[in-house]
């Protein structure tokens, strides 16, 4: 059931949700498009001895960790960022840079992360390198790296030249070995013998001499921090980054545009669907009413008789249906039709239910018991001049006099008559006790509209004279409190409720139109030429969807 109440809030808020999420969308991309670009280029330091050292100690290892981790809050000390300003020509002041430069050490590693931002990819590049290069200059231990430097750069161009002095002699060693070899006469054999022996040993002289500079270069390494990857010129701005942007803007939207639906549907506390009916009423649904339109004159709303194949028809009579297994079924049976507030549709309803009845080949009576604000004669267009309260006169007309045939078949209608000066005291008078019994003999069934319940006490007055009630409920309208109020006082009351009729019913809140498809399909050629032989104007039921009631004048709404 919870699947279902969240997809039934998706497909009634969905243009909501659909409309906060594309908005915050549009107007994080537009947004986005104001905001320079911003770009970032960033430099890496190594700290430490390892590139020259094949086999660093851990006491080498964590010293350079150390040193990594202090180096990285040098790069935002005055002393770096003036400097760096004043290589760069920095236009505004040296302070300003503090806010463009960052850096980042990472725990256990040997490198420096120094990252430049500006609205230029060239200025960003050239900060970072600036910056890298200052923080060189003024490490602690940049006198030391440069004496070392020298010191590496001289035993480096030692090593060349004894590479260089071994190669030769080497070669000259072994072509007299090689003439040693062919040599037959002892004296020159000695000589080359001799020759040979010192050439060797001076060999043997340099190569302890080349290992001993390679062992001293090693030790004359020392700390030092160098720069292992300059800063690159970016190629694109890392802000804004509009499609990351619009993505959350979206997100937050749709997650705000459900906590919207989720607090209206929280404040409304309204019956919308059968689920509400059962819930907050503990009553059976006995039929759904889709909105009738177009409404352009009160006439309209007798959808039954004006446009008999329309869907919203076949709703009366599926009521009408349930009203017989309900038990209003016995001859001379009266319901009493009611809504917790006016505006509901329960005079709508009470018409449309006669009317579905008399073409069910019953004779039926509709009663306009409003004494207050009828508006039965108006829908039925017939004269208001004498009706019910007509009857409790002195000089009363009889019964058959006041009754108005209609149209319909089997149809006839006590309209209100003249509004009197206290309508509960004749509801509730032997009179009125009388003329429902004289109904009951004439007619099948008695279908009585009567004044709102939570208004006036008519209802409750009629309603102990009928056989069983039927509640109106405005679908999206009618609040819970009220339809807990209006049950209550109709079982007060000791009447038989027989159910719920929901009106009004949107295709949203339903699913009607989708249930009554197949019928107003089948049935929509038979609808045009019904209306048309009925002298009703267009002749399509589905012409009967426009507008809704409300659109009638209050005096002419169906209530």
């Amino acid at each position: 059931m919870e699947i279902r109440r969240y997809l039934s809030l998706l497909k009634k808020w969905g243009w909501l949700i659909l409309l906060i999420t594309g908005l915050a969308a549009a107007g994080s991309y537009f947004y986005s498009e104001t905001i320079p670009p911003t770009y970032r280029s960033t430099a890496v330091l190594l700290v430490g001895q390892e590139q020259q050292n094949i086999n660093p100690t851990p006491s080498d290892i964590y010293v350079s960790n150390n040193l990594a981790q202090a180096y990285a809050l040098l790069v935002n000390q005055p002393s770096v960022l003036q400097a760096a300003a004043k290589e760069l020509d920095w236009a505004p002041s040296w302070e300003a840079l503090y806010f463009t430069v960052s850096a980042s050490a990472p725990q256990g590693g040997q490198t420096i992360s120094i990252s430049a931002t500006s609205n230029s990819p060239e200025r960003a590049q050239a900060i970072a390198n600036e910056i890298a290069r200052q923080v060189i200059l003024q490490s602690p231990v940049s006198q030391q790296q440069k004496a070392s430097d020298a010191q590496r750069g001289f035993i480096t161009e030692q090593q060349a030249l004894l590479q260089s002095q071994i190669v030769t002699t080497q070669k000259l060693l072994t072509n007299l070995s090689q003439q040693a070899a062919l040599e037959t006469d002892p004296a020159k054999l000695d000589d080359l013998n001799t020759r040979i022996s010192g050439l060797q040993t001076k060999i043997d002289n340099w190569q302890r001499t080349y290992l001993s500079m390679g062992t001293l270069l090693n030790q004359s390494a020392g700390k030092y921090v160098t720069v292992i990857a300059s800063a690159p010129l970016p190629g694109s701005p890392v802000s804004p980054n509009i499609p990351q942007n619009v993505l959350f803007a979206a997100l937050a939207g749709l997650v705000f545009a459900f906590g919207v639906v989720l607090l209206l549907e929280y404040l409304d506390d309204t019956i919308k669907n059968s689920e509400d009916v059962q819930r907050v009423m503990k009553q059976n649904l006995l039929g759904s009413i889709a909105r009738i339109h177009p409404l352009h004159k009160p006439q309209d709303a007798l959808i039954t008789l004006n446009h008999p194949h329309a869907p919203t028809a076949e709703d009366y009579r599926i009521l009408r249906t349930n009203l017989r297994y309900a038990g209003i079924d016995s001859h001379g049976s009266a319901l009493l039709v009611t809504s917790a507030n006016p505006g509901e549709g329960k005079t709508t309803t009470a018409a449309n239910l006669a009317v579905a009845s008399a073409q069910a080949g019953k004779r039926v009576v509709l009663v306009d018991a409003d004494l207050r604000r009828p508006s039965l004669h108006i829908l039925f267009g017939l004269d208001n001049q004498g009706g019910l309260s007509s009857l409790f006169l002195e000089d009363s007309p009889l019964l058959d006099q006041v009754l108005q045939p209609t149209e319909v078949e089997g149809l006839s209608v006590l309209v209100s008559g003249a509004p009197p000066p206290n309508p509960a005291e004749m509801l509730e008078s032997r009179r009125m006790t009388n003329v429902m019994r004289e109904l009951a003999e004439k007619f099948d069934t008695i279908i009585l509209d009567s004044p709102p319940t939570l208004v006036v006490a008519d209802a409750n007055i009629l309603a102990s004279r009928c056989s069983g009630a039927l509640l109106v409920v405005d679908s999206g309208r009618t609040r819970t409190e009220a339809a807990r109020r209006v049950n209550e006082a109709l079982t007060r009351s000791q009447v038989k409720i027989l159910g719920v009729v929901l009106n009004r019913l949107s295709s949203r809140r339903g699913g009607y139109y989708y249930n009554n498809y197949y019928y107003y399909s089948s049935s929509k050629n038979k609808s045009k030429d019904k209306t048309k032989s009925n002298g009703n104007g267009n002749g399509r039921g589905g012409s009967t969807n426009g507008h809704s009631p409300e659109s009638v004048p209050k005096r002419q709404e169906n209530r």
